[in-house]
């Protein structure tokens, strides 16, 4: 209900302050492509995207609402119409792109370092526990079909006359 609500007072104010929405609409299609093809949980790409083409449109808005007197549809492709626009728009678009893509490395890149080094410090406790407790708490043995070890690894420390009376039995 909310997203359609947003969408009727975006179409209403779009339709109200026209010349300004045609501009916007041309310079923010970098980010009416990221939407579109952003599939990432929270919309990362979508939202660097985004900021950085507002930004590259912001200084054009400023001009057309102050420097030309009245806005008018025809003001408003003649500022779209002019490389110089398009260029600074659509290349701080791009470099919301490089933006996203380098700190999606990077934080790749210590997401990996942090769990190889957490599997480290797991191994070198293992290595610990296995010395004060012995091979049989690794589980590294091979079982039959019914889930018994088929090499039971001895424990030392068992009670050797327990084996000897179930033996007997």
């Amino acid at each position: 209900m909310a997203k359609k609500l947003a969408l009727i007072i975006l179409l209403v104010l779009g339709i109200v302050f026209l010349p300004t929405a045609i501009l916007l609409l041309f310079g923010m299609m970098p980010t009416i492509a990221a939407m579109a093809t952003n599939k990432s949980p929270g919309y990362n790409r979508t939202v660097c995207v985004g900021a950085m083409n507002f930004a590259g449109c912001f200084p054009f808005l400023l001009e057309f609402w102050t420097q030309y007197g009245q806005q008018t549809i025809g003001k408003a492709f003649e500022l779209i119409a002019d490389p110089s626009t398009i260029i600074v728009v659509y290349m701080l678009a791009a470099g919301g792109y490089g933006i996203d893509k380098a700190v999606t490395g990077i934080t790749a890149s210590i997401i990996l370092q942090k769990s190889e080094r957490r599997l480290k410090k797991i191994k070198e406790e293992k290595k610990k526990i296995v010395a004060r407790w012995g091979e049989k708490v690794t589980g590294e043995y091979e079982l039959d079909d019914y889930g018994f070890p088929i090499n039971p690894i001895k424990d030392p420390s068992a009670d050797t006359e327990d084996d000897e009376l179930l033996m007997d039995k």
